[in-house]
């Protein structure tokens, strides 16, 4: 079963740890429990409010664990400033999946100001540094945005590294992966019937010169009779001069 992209957006806070920190003191320990427990239940403005006063810690590790709730609190109640510099904070820590889960948080905070290039990037740094599981969610969520921006290449290159991380991701991935890319497109008709003729006047070369099989995708402006998946323009490109046809051309996938 895939992973919707509704789910994948569920922020990673649900399953933060509530370590004992040696050492960092019994009051600023209590002050990050109450913390956790508060973001949990959705009091966000509790827990900003508590976890901002332990982000002064003198003990590191307790320290960015705490950004890191503030940083989720903040992104929450809608203090952008703050929660980018308790986010910034957290991406510091030398645990990989404190610092990972900040860095989905940031790229989350990023997205819903329509800075989508920023978000794909801390989508795919947080993927180099969660377990396979929430790396692959983090890399579909980098496709996405790397999709929307136009830099299809590199979308794709989150699709596959998803592939290979986790049997919870995979599907959606190889799903996505044939959605995006580019195409070589032999017409676009307004009927069914005109699409299904091109489609077969066309199939036989289309794999005789192994561009694949042929399809005819339903989009709102009509029918559309396309062949081949490829990662980036300059290969389409290179399959369409194989064919040496002038009723075909290059187009997105979905564009």
């Amino acid at each position: 079963m895939g992973t919707s992209r509704t789910a994948i957006l569920m922020i990673w806070t649900m399953v933060l740890v509530v370590p004992w920190m040696p050492g960092c003191g019994e009051g600023q320990q209590r002050r990050y429990d109450d913390a956790v427990l508060a973001l949990r239940d959705g009091r966000n403005e509790t827990a900003l409010a508590e976890s901002r006063r332990v982000v002064s810690s003198s003990n590191p590790a307790l320290r960015c664990d705490a950004a890191l709730v503030a940083g989720v609190a903040a992104t929450r109640v809608g203090a952008t400033a703050d929660a980018r510099r308790y986010l910034k904070i957290a991406a510091t820590s030398s645990d990989s999946e404190v610092a990972g889960r900040a860095l989905v948080q940031r790229g989350v905070l990023e997205r819903r100001e329509g800075r989508r290039l920023e978000a794909a990037e801390s989508f795919a740094r947080a993927a180099d540094r969660l377990d396979p599981e929430e790396a692959g969610r983090a890399l579909l969520l980098a496709a996405e945005d790397y999709e929307a921006v136009g830099r299809r290449t590199t979308a794709r290159r989150c699709l596959d590294r998803a592939t290979g991380l986790s049997s919870d991701t995979a599907d959606t991935a190889r799903t996505r992966l044939a959605e995006t890319g580019y195409t070589i497109q032999f017409g676009s008709f307004s009927s069914r019937d005109n699409a299904t003729r091109q489609a077969a006047a066309v199939s036989r070369e289309a794999a005789r010169r192994g561009i694949g099989d042929v399809r005819i995708r339903s989009e709102d402006d009509g029918w559309k009779v396309q062949a081949g998946v490829f990662r980036d323009r300059a290969a389409a490109g290179r399959a369409l001069r194989r064919l040496d046809r002038t009723d075909a051309m290059v187009v997105p996938i979905g564009g």
